[in-house]
C-alpha cells in the first residue's frame, strides 16, 4: 500500500497544495493538466507519471488512470463518462474493496449540474433556496412564469460549468430577463429564489466512509460516523470571487456555527465516496441556514487550514482517498490550533507583476504566510496566490492584514486603468490607508460597574490595564436599573472576543453574579466599599455564589488585583501579556529583596520605608 499513486484530475493551485501535503508523507501524485501546470512544477518525484492533456478529454483521463492506483479531483468539471467506464473496468484498488475513484464519479456527476445537486439535497431534506429549471425552448417566457412563483428579485444560474460567480445573473425585474438569457446563452439554466442573507459561511467536510446516506432516513445518524467538519468560516466575496475568509466566522454565535457544521456534514453524507468537500451556505436574515452549493474537492475557503488546523484540507484529501490512510483521520483532526485565522486572496492586476506588490508588503508583516501558485504573469482578476495570518484573536489578525487589504483594493481599483503603474498602485493604497486607517485593537477585557460612583474604585485597575497595554472597554450597566442591557452585554461578550470581565458593585452587588450567569467568559468581582458595612456586604454577596456559577472575587476595593487576574487570564492565550505578568512578579521579588538588604545593612532604627511601585 505504501507505493499507491494518487492520480489527480487537474493541476492548478489546489493540486499544487495537495502535492505539497503529499510530499511530506512520501506519497506520489500523478497530475493530469497542461505542461508546466502549478502542481507539476513542484512534483519532480512523480514526473514520469504525469500526463500532459485535459481532464475533460477521455483519452487523457485513461492515460492518468493507467499511471495511478487511486483517482481524485482538483476540479469537478471533468468527463464523468470516462470515469464511469474506468470504474466498470476496474472498480477497486487491487487487492482491496476500496473504490479506485474517490469521491465516486456519480457524486461528481450529480454535483456538476447545480440544479440536479439541489434536487439531490432536497431528497434528503437539506435546506436550499427554492430552484426551478428553465425550459430552454421557451427562454424568457419560461423565466417570467417562474418569477410568478419565486417573485423578484431572483438569480438566473447556469446549471453547468459555473464557478467563482461565472454563470450567475441577478434578475431584479422583468426588464432584466432578456439580458440574463443573453449573458448565459448556450447553457442549461435554472432560476433560484433570492437568498436574503446576512453572511456567507463555508464549512470544509471530510467524508471518511465510501457509502452514502439513504434518502429514506433509515439511519439518521449516519452523517455523524462518516464525516468530520472543519470550523464554520465567514467568506467575503468581491466581483463574485472569494476575497477574505475569517476563521472562525465573526459575530456568529458558537451554537449557530455548530449548526452550520452539522448541516454541512448531513449534506456531504448523502454523496458516495470519500474525499474533502467544500460546502458554501447562507445565513439568512431570519437566522436560518441554507446550503448554496457543494464542491467535491478542496476549496478556496479552506486554504486557512494549512496554518490554522491540526490537519490541512490538502493532507486530508491525500489521506482520505487511500484505503490504508482513510481510517487514520480521527476526531480532533479538523480542530484549529490557534484562536483566529484570516485568509486574503491575491488577484492579478493591471501589470503582469502587480500582485507581487502585495507579496512584497506581506513579507514585512510578522506571521504572514504567503502562498504563490506558480501561474506566471498575472492577469486582471486571476487568482495568483493567497496570504494567511493566524493569531491569538480576530482583532490581532485583522489589524495585521488591514494594510494588505488596502493594497489588494488598490490593485483592483487600478487594474482597469491603461496608465496604471506600480507607483500609482502604491499611491492608491496609501490613500486608502489614510482614509481607512488600521482599527485599534479590539478590547479583550470588559470593565463594568453598576454606578458611576464605582469608577473611583476601578481607576487603579484601569491604570494597570493601560500600563500592560491590554485593550479594554469600560461601561455602566446596572443589575437593577438596566437589567436587560446587562444580560445582553453578558451574552454577547464571548462573541465580541472578550476574555475576562471585571465587574464592580457595592451593596447588594448583584452585577458580577448576574453577568456570570449568562456568559462563558470568566467574571472577576470587585467589591466596592459602600456607605455602610465597609464593603463587607458587597464582598459576601459576590463571593457567596451558588454552585455552578463561579465568580472570582478580589478583596474589597482591590481593582489592582482584579486587573492582574484579568491579565493572567488573557495571558493564557497572549504571550506578550503573560510575559508582562512574569516581569511584574520578578519586579516585586527584586523590590522585596532590595528592602530586605537595606533593612539588614542599616538596621531597623535607621530604615526608611520606600513606597512600593504599586502604591
Amino acid at each position: 500500500m505504501e507505493d499507491l499513486v494518487i492520480g489527480v484530475l487537474g493541476g492548478g493551485q489546489l493540486g499544487r497544495m495537495l502535492v505539497e501535503a503529499a510530499s511530506r508523507l512520501n506519497i506520489q501524485v500523478a497530475v493530469l493538466d497542461a505542461e508546466g501546470a502549478p502542481a507539476k512544477q513542484i512534483n519532480l518525484v512523480a514526473s514520469d507519471k504525469h500526463i500532459t492533456g485535459s481532464f475533460a478529454k477521455a483519452a487523457d483521463v485513461e492515460a492518468l488512470a493507467a499511471n495511478s492506483d487511486v483517482l481524485t479531483y482538483e476540479i469537478e468539471h471533468v468527463d464523468t463518462e470516462i470515469l464511469e467506464k474506468l470504474s466498470a473496468q476496474q472498480q477497486y484498488v487491487k487487492g482491496t474493496k476500496w473504490n479506485r475513484i474517490q469521491p465516486s464519479w456519480q457524486t461528481v456527476r450529480t454535483i456538476q449540474d447545480k440544479f440536479t445537486q439541489k434536487q439531490h439535497l432536497a431528497r434528503f431534506s437539506i435546506a436550499t433556496a427554492r430552484s426551478i429549471a428553465v425550459d430552454a425552448s421557451r427562454g424568457a417566457e419560461a423565466v417570467k412564469e417562474i418569477a410568478e412563483q419565486l417573485h423578484y428579485p431572483l438569480m438566473l444560474k447556469s446549471r453547468t460549468q459555473a464557478y467563482d460567480g461565472r454563470g450567475n445573473f441577478p434578475i431584479k425585474s422583468a426588464g432584466d430577463i432578456e439580458a440574463g438569457i443573453e449573458a448565459l446563452a448556450g447553457r442549461p439554466l435554472y432560476a433560484e429564489q433570492w437568498a436574503n442573507f446576512t453572511i456567507e459561511l463555508a464549512v470544509m467536510v471530510i467524508k471518511t466512509a465510501q457509502e452514502a446516506a439513504k434518502p429514506d432516513g433509515a439511519d439518521d445518524e449516519w452523517w455523524k460516523s462518516s464525516t468530520l467538519a472543519y470550523p464554520a468560516v465567514e467568506t467575503v466575496h468581491e466581483d463574485s470571487i472569494c476575497k477574505l475568509v475569517y476563521a472562525p466566522a465573526r459575530q456568529v454565535p458558537r451554537a449557530k456555527r455548530e449548526e452550520a457544521q452539522d448541516l454541512a456534514r448531513r449534506a456531504v453524507a448523502t454523496f458516495a465516496g470519500t474525499g474533502v468537500f467544500g460546502v458554501e451556505m447562507f445565513l439568512l436574515a431570519d437566522g436560518t441556514l441554507v446550503v448554496n452549493e457543494i464542491a467535491p474537492r478542496p476549496h478556496n475557503s479552506g486554504h486557512y487550514t494549512i496554518e490554522a488546523c491540526q490537519m490541512s484540507q490538502y493532507e486530508a484529501q491525500v489521506r482520505v482517498v487511500r484505503p490504508d490512510l482513510a481510517s487514520t483521520i480521527v476526531n480532533g483532526s479538523t480542530e484549529m490550533v490557534v484562536p483566529a485565522a484570516l485568509m486574503l486572496n491575491i488577484l492579478g492586476g493591471a501589470q503582469a507583476d502587480s500582485h507581487l506588490l502585495v507579496v512584497k508588503a506581506a513579507l514585512s508583516v510578522p506571521g504572514a504566510k504567503v502562498h504563490l501558485y506558480g501561474k506566471g504573469p498575472g492577469r486582471p482578476g486571476r487568482k495568483m496566490g493567497h496570504i494567511t495570518i493566524v493569531g491569538s484573536s480576530m482583532s490581532e489578525v485583522e489589524r495585521k492584514m488591514h494594510p494588505l487589504i488596502q493594497l489588494v483594493d488598490a490593485v483592483r481599483a487600478e487594474r482597469s486603468k491603461p496608465t496604471a503603474t506600480a507607483e500609482t498602485t502604491l499611491a492608491a493604497a496609501a490613500a486608502l490607508q489614510l482614509k481607512n486607517p488600521t482599527p485599534p485593537p479590539a478590547p479583550v477585557v470588559a470593565v463594568v460597574m453598576g454606578s458611576d460612583t464605582d469608577l473611583a474604585t476601578l481607576k487603579p485597575g484601569l491604570q494597570f490595564l493601560e500600563e500592560m497595554e491590554i485593550p479594554f472597554l469600560v461601561t455602566i450597566t446596572s443589575a437593577h436599573r438596566t437589567p436587560q442591557l446587562m444580560l445582553d452585554f453578558g451574552k454577547a461578550a464571548a462573541g465580541r472576543g472578550i476574555k475576562a470581565i471585571i465587574a464592580a458593585a457595592g451593596g447588594a452587588a448583584h452585577l458580577p453574579g448576574m453577568m456570570a450567569a449568562v456568559t462563558s467568559v470568566p467574571v472577576i468581582g470587585c467589591p466596592v466599599k459602600a456607605s455602610s458595612l465597609d464593603g463587607l456586604d458587597s464582598l459576601l454577596s459576590i463571593v457567596q455564589m451558588p454552585r455552578g456559577i463561579p465568580v472570582a472575587t478580589v478583596s474589597i476595593g482591590n481593582s489592582t488585583n482584579a486587573a492582574l487576574l484579568a491579565a493572567r487570564i488573557v495571558g493564557t492565550s497572549e504571550a506578550r501579556v503573560q510575559a508582562w505578568v512574569e516581569r511584574h512578579l520578578q519586579r516585586m521579588a527584586e523590590e522585596n529583596l532590595a528592602k530586605a538588604a537595606r533593612l539588614e545593612a542599616g538596621g531597623w532604627r535607621d530604615y526608611q520605608r520606600v513606597e512600593s511601585w504599586n502604591k
